[in-house]
């Protein structure tokens, strides 16, 4: 299998199981808020409580969240096979810079499965 290939499958299992995660959430928050002993519980605390998130965007903030772990993680994986470090440094800047591959991932993950689309079917086709 091809390395395009196993990468963007990578980033579907990772998008599937964060959009059912998604669904979960989304199902507990809304029978949580129905529950009058936990908007009790709110109300005898001053806290105020605002609408759930509801079951589309929750799906598609947990699914996009993982699709972008997930991205991240090759993006940074591409990144540190060209540093000339050992592994110890590449590890622990790697757990300092997460949040920021993270961003990159969410951000970037749509894009980079039409690229890696793309080179994978260029290099079946030529």
């Amino acid at each position: 299998m091809k390395k395009e290939l196993k990468q963007i499958l990578f980033i579907c299992v990772f998008l599937i199981v964060g959009c059912i995660i998604g669904y979960f959430f989304a199902i507990y928050q809304i029978n949580q808020y129905k529950d009058p002993v936990f908007m009790e519980l709110l109300a005898s605390h001053n806290m105020s409580s605002s609408e759930p998130i509801g079951l589309t965007k929750s799906i598609i903030n947990l699914g996009c969240l993982s699709a972008g772990i997930a991205t991240g993680g090759i993006f940074y994986n591409s990144i540190a096979k060209k540093w000339l470090t050992p592994i110890a440094p590449k590890i622990f800047i790697g757990f300092i810079t997460f949040p920021f591959y993270t961003l990159a991932g969410i951000i970037g993950f749509i894009p980079f499965i039409i690229y890696k689309s793309i080179i994978l079917f260029r290099s079946d086709t030529c």
